[in-house]
């Protein structure tokens, strides 16, 4: 699962490391590969009030843990210690779905 708003940073990310083009691909593969949680003014509040010293940080949270997320993608992932749900970064979880289709696990 993945919170709709990320979606926007990987595109950022991506553009600006990679293009244009390739930042449209890299989220068309990711909303193929993932299911989307959308962020409204319930998970806003949420996040408002959470734990999380950053409140994007809280967005992220307050959309994966009421939807049984399985990990949290993110590049800082002392950030998310406290959430119950494992965090990894984008190289490890590139990794992970690499291993996974190499082994149809």
């Amino acid at each position: 699962m993945a919170a709709s708003a990320s979606l926007k940073d990987v595109y950022c990310i991506m553009g600006k490391r990679y293009s244009e083009p390739v930042a449209r691909k890299a989220v068309q593969w990711l909303a193929e590969l993932l299911s989307i949680g959308s962020l409204g003014c319930e998970e806003c509040l949420d996040a408002l009030l959470s734990n999380e010293p950053d409140f994007e940080d809280g967005l992220v949270r307050s959309s994966a843990e009421p939807n049984d997320a399985d990990f949290i993608i993110t590049r800082d992932t002392a950030a998310f210690a406290s959430s119950p749900i494992k965090s990894m970064t984008p190289r490890e979880f590139i990794a992970a779905v690499i291993e996974q289709d190499r082994y149809g696990r």
